[in-house]
Parts: structure tokens; C-alpha cells; sequence
């Protein structure tokens, strides 16, 4: 609270009280205007925004609301003459510097420019699923300071947009949402391959989503030792929340062929993160 002296009259306090509930409701407003202007255009064109554009729309919207607060709170308080010179300074630009110089200003500044950077050079989108550092999930936000990212048990990751700008970012969708599933498994030395490759690439066809040539069902030898022949078998699917589930599927279906076909002494073994 900025403390106000006698000397500021009641209908100077008045007026300022006015700005501040009139700059809220216009910034409220504006949200709500531009958050329709946005589904208008969806609606327009037919279809949903890419996420590159959804992107970009969210944070111009938010950038547009917080520039109308921070003038309409400045505005208010050149109406209070014990701050209408910081509140004028501040307005004119003359005292961000000195705000700058803090380390909670910095801090919230380098958070809101990269926040404009990524959503400007889109290294993540609204609805791309990424892997940053112990971390995966879908992008659900991109706001001035904090990111957003919903994890597969539902939960929310919240990631400072400074971190997320300077993190390495894997991302499953932003070229080609298409992604792999993988199973290791082993077989025994004496297992006949040709037909440890026949049954693999049969249960394989039963999931795989490719369509290219370079996407079928490809299966290879990783390890090979005196009593036992390790394999990756790989497919593709559309997505990497398919992959995940068909790389559970084709584990156990591959499993059970093997061992119906005795060609294993074991389970197939976990997949390796892809």
C-alpha cells in the first residue's frame, strides 16, 4: 500500500480509486474482446488454429491486458500528488531502469521477454508434447512469466518462461507428430532368428501406423552373446501418446508369440525411452 498524506484531498482519492476499478474492468474487457476476436477467427476459417498461431495470439492478448494495466495504474496514481512524480516517471520510462537493477525485476522481466521469445521463435506450441528435463507432458500455456505443461497423471508442470528458453527442449510434434515405440527383447543363442524375425514382424504389422516405406516395422539385432541374441523391434505410430500405448501392447503380444512359438526362455524386456 503507498501511503497517502493529508494533503492528498478526498476527491483526489476519489478519482484515483475510479482509474484504478475503470482500468481493471477495460483490461477485463480487452481479455474478453481479444479471447473472442480469437475464436472468431477459428470459426472463420473453420478449423482450429495452428499452434504456432494459438500460440502467439494467447501472448499478444496478454501482453495487450498488462500494458493497459500497468498505464491505468500509473494514471491513477498521478491523481495522488505524494506519487504523481514516480507514477509520471514511471510513465514516461524514466525510472524502469531503476527497477530494473533489482534482482525480483530482473528476475520477472528476463521471465516475460523470453516468455515473448518463445512464443515468437516457437521452439515449444499450445498442444506440443515435450521432455524437459525430468519432465514431459503437453503444453497447455504459454503466459508472460510461467509456462504450463500437463503431465500424463494429469498433474501440472509450471516452468519459468527463463528456463524454458534456455533448457533443452525435446519435442515430439513440432515437425512430425509421428513418433516410435520400441521393445528390446532377448532370445536364446540357439533360437532359429529367421523365425524369431518372421513372428516379430507379424505381431509388429498388428500396430504399426506407418505408411512410408522408411516407417514399416523394422527389426534389428543390438547384442549378441554366447547364450543369448538381444533385438530392438521398432514401429511407428501417429503420435507419442500411441507410441506409449503401443509400445505396451506390442511388448506383451510379442511376448506371448515367442513363448508360444518357443522361440524365448523369457519376457520381453522394458523399452528404452524413445
Amino acid at each position: 500500500m503507498i501511503p497517502i498524506a493529508a494533503s492528498a484531498t478526498t476527491s483526489e482519492i476519489i478519482t484515483a480509486a475510479v482509474y484504478l476499478v475503470l482500468t481493471f474492468v477495460v483490461a477485463g474487457v480487452v481479455d474478453r474482446v481479444l479471447q473472442d476476436h480469437g475464436g472468431g477467427v477459428t470459426r472463420a476459417i473453420s478449423r482450429k488454429l495452428p499452434a504456432a498461431d494459438e500460440t502467439r495470439l494467447r501472448m499478444a492478448r496478454r501482453l495487450v491486458v498488462a500494458a493497459i494495466i500497468f498505464v491505468g495504474v500509473m494514471w491513477a496514481l498521478t491523481r495522488l500528488p505524494e506519487v504523481r512524480t514516480l507514477a509520471r516517471g514511471l510513465l514516461a520510462s524514466a525510472g524502469i531502469t531503476a527497477l530494473v537493477v533489482g534482482f525480483a525485476a530482473r528476475s520477472v522481466l528476463a521471465n516475460v521477454v523470453s516468455g515473448v521469445i518463445v512464443a515468437l521463435a516457437q521452439p515449444v506450441r499450445i498442444g506440443d508434447y515435450v521432455a524437459i528435463d525430468e519432465w514431459e507432458g503437453t503444453v497447455e500455456e504459454v503466459r508472460l512469466t510461467y509456462s504450463y505443461i500437463r503431465a500424463d497423471d494429469n498433474s501440472r508442470i509450471v516452468i519459468p518462461n527463463e528456463q524454458l528458453a534456455s533448457k533443452v527442449v525435446r519435442n515430439f510434434t513440432l515437425a512430425d507428430e509421428a513418433s516410435g515405440a520400441v521393445v528390446e527383447f532377448v532370445v536364446p543363442a540357439s533360437a532359429a532368428l529367421a523365425d524369431v524375425r518372421r513372428e516379430a514382424l507379424e505381431v509388429a504389422a498388428g500396430f504399426s501406423r506407418g505408411s512410408s516405406p522408411e516407417r514399416q516395422p523394422a527389426l534389428v539385432v543390438t547384442e549378441l552373446s554366447a547364450d543369448a541374441v538381444h533385438l530392438r523391434l521398432a514401429i511407428w505410430q501417429e503420435s507419442k501418446h500411441d507410441a506409449d500405448r503401443a509400445a505396451a501392447g506390442l511388448r506383451f503380444a510379442l511376448d506371448e508369440r515367442l513363448k508360444a512359438a518357443g522361440l524365448t526362455a523369457g519376457g520381453a524386456a522394458p523399452a528404452p525411452p524413445t
